[in-house]
Formats: C-alpha cells, structure tokens, sequence
C-alpha cells in the first residue's frame, strides 16, 4: 500500500481517526509524510523498553536493599535486570522472585501459568491445584473484607478438595 499523502513510498503508518460523530477515517502514510504532519512516526518499542518501563515503578516500592540483590549463579544484580530487562540464569526466577512476581501479575494477572495440556494428559491433576489455589486466594479475600460466614464455606470447600486428593 503507497502512502495516501505523495503516493510515492509505502505507507508504514496506518491511523485510524473517529470523528465526533463516530465517522471512521483510516489514515495510511509514510514516515516522512507522517513526520512532515507531526504525527509519531517511531511507533515501534523494544520488548526491553516495555519491561523496563514496568518493572522501574516496581523496583522503586521495593526498596534500596533488593537493589543490591545478586544471583549466586550468573553474578546478575537486579539493577543489571531492570537495565536489560533480561535474566542471566534460571536461577535469577529463584533469587529475584520477590521483585518479578508484582511485574508478572502486572503483565499476565497471575504468577501461575496453568496453559495447555500435552496430548494424552487430561490436566486433572494440574486444574485440581488450580481450584485449590483460586479458593485460597478468595478466602483470603474474604477474610479481609469481613464476610466470615462466606469464608467458611470457602474453608469448608478447600478441606474436602484436599480429603478427596489424598484419596485419589
């Protein structure tokens, strides 16, 4: 696609412009015409420029002594990763889990990642943990605001999951 403005180069800018009245209008331009009209025309973002742009008001509520925090493996200090927004081991998971866990659940809404099943598995046992922890985290919700009566109903559903698991 030519960019709609010199109909000269390939349009790499695509806009889409709702007017008051709801009319959509879908701009297509190149850099240099989307420069010539103000627009941002560096719209692309390294991954690195995205994390480190989460995990910097992360690392400020965590204070100044987890800045000094280094993976006895690799040597990587978590300044080092905030920089490179990139670990150096495995093990950096482990040592720096205080730090990454509020960016994961920033990024993904949970720490845990409960995604497909291999073939030939059912899951039952991974969705069973699931259900254990989700009830968990909703007893600890009620517990908090005060509603003790859901709370133990909560509490009640969490002892038979873990009687019926022993027995399986």
């Amino acid at each position: 696609m030519l960019c709609k403005n010199c109909n000269k180069r390939p349009a790499t800018i695509h806009l889409t412009e709702i007017s008051h009245n709801n009319v959509k209008q879908e701009i297509h331009l190149c850099e240099e015409c989307a420069q010539q009209k103000g627009l941002p025309y560096k719209l692309q973002f390294s991954l690195s420029e995205v994390l480190s742009s989460l995990i910097e008001p992360i690392m400020t509520k965590m204070g100044k002594e987890n800045l000094n925090m280094k993976c006895p493996n690799c040597g990587i200090d978590y300044a080092t990763f905030q920089k490179k927004a990139r670990f150096g081991c495995a093990k950096d998971y482990e040592v720096f889990k205080k730090g990454i866990s509020p960016i994961l659940e920033k990024i993904h809404g949970a720490t845990q990642h409960y995604g497909k099943f291999p073939q030939g598995t059912s899951g039952s046992g991974i969705l069973k943990e699931k259900e254990l922890l989700d009830l968990h985290r909703e007893l600890e919700k009620l517990v908090k605001s005060e509603e003790f009566e859901k709370a133990a109903e909560i509490r009640d559903k969490i002892k038979k999951l873990k009687t019926r698991k022993k027995t399986e």
